[in-house]
């Protein structure tokens, strides 16, 4: 899963991204020039590892990546956004709320002025398909009702000031997923705060930003766990807001978690919500959804709760399903095949 930094020129993008990047009290996995693929905290792989004791424990994990600039003054009006926004699976929209040597911020105009931004990209977009179709239309190709269909929604959607994923239809739509439609993406909302300031701004959203002081938190990342967590308490934090910020991401694109457990290994895999026991099967390894024959069902809690597996099975705690089972956040499969 891959969520790219946004926003507004200074609005610390960059700041954000090299805190995300630096960043040790979560496991960054790797980080390139600008994509850090970092751990997703979770407690429930703490606490089945010391149960398992494995030889290795493995988090589910999740991508950021800062795009460069596009060109200062692009020819292209559809340019105007890095086109790795496109490709991203999420947002992170960044919304400077401090000064900075900048003048004082206005976090809702500039949450607008870039929203306005997408909608303009996802306008041009749409038009362009469309007036494709038509030409292809003239010349006499046959073309498809349902995408024009879609396209004229989403057209009177973007002429209106709306946000594509406004509409549940339109995001995950097949015919539509190629063209890389920026309001249709999930997206999460990231108030960079000056350092004194741990309160979010009203942007006029429904769900308060998610606060990060930027600048502190690429301190941290260059200390120490140790020096970083005494800094911490120097400053009355309790956690770090890359924390929050993680869990804002995975959850806006409804991403959940399943593990398996064992004395090899303990590993939360990554599904979106709703996904099918086979098709979960498939995230483990293509093999196992290629011969599924059933899983073996237990909730991490009851693990924890009884010490063991077979405490659980033996308190008639373990479900056999079969492919057609919608997989649960915080459920352990033992997946039966044959290939």
């Amino acid at each position: 899963m891959r969520l790219a930094l946004c926003g507004m020129p200074s609005a610390g993008k960059s700041t954000l991204f090299a805190a995300l990047a630096g960043r040790r009290n979560a496991g960054a996995g790797r980080s390139e020039a600008n994509l850090a693929l970092l751990n997703v905290p979770d407690e429930r792989v703490d606490k089945l590892s010391a149960l398992y004791s494995p030889k290795k424990t493995t988090y589910a994990q999740i991508n950021f990546v800062d795009p460069p600039p596009p060109p200062a003054k692009p020819e292209d009006p559809a340019a105007k956004l890095p086109a790795e926004l496109g490709h991203a699976d999420g947002l992170v929209q960044v919304v400077r709320n401090f000064d900075g040597g900048l003048g004082a911020p206005d976090a809702a105009g500039e949450y607008r002025d870039f929203l306005d931004e997408l909608i303009l990209h996802d306008l041009i977009t749409v038009e362009r398909r469309l007036e494709r179709i038509a030409a292809e239309r003239k010349r006499g190709r046959d073309i498809d009702n349902e995408e024009i269909g879609l396209l004229n929604r989403a057209l009177e959607m973007l002429n209106n000031e709306q946000m594509l994923d406004a509409d549940p239809e339109i995001p995950d739509h097949p015919k539509l997923r190629g063209f890389g439609l920026l309001t249709a993406k999930p997206r999460v909302v990231v108030a960079n705060n000056a350092e004194d300031d741990p309160e979010p701004p009203d942007l006029g959203t429904e769900a308060p930003p998610v606060v990060v002081r930027a600048a502190i938190e690429a301190e941290l990342a260059e200390l120490e766990p140790e020096e970083a967590a005494e800094f911490m308490a120097d400053l009355g934090m309790a956690e770090s807001a890359l924390d929050r910020l993680i869990f804002a991401a995975y959850a806006a694109c409804r991403l959940i978690s399943f593990f398996t457990v064992g004395e090899d290994e303990v590993r939360a895999w990554t599904i979106t919500q709703g996904t099918l026991a086979q098709q979960a099967a498939g995230v483990i390894h293509s093999d196992l959804e290629r011969g599924f024959i059933r899983a073996e069902i237990m909730r991490h809690q009851d693990i924890l709760d009884m010490g063991s597996e077979a405490a659980v099975k033996k308190a008639g705690l373990m479900k056999v399903v079969g492919k057609e089972h919608l997989v649960s956040d915080g459920e352990v499969l033992h997946v039966r095949f044959n290939v």
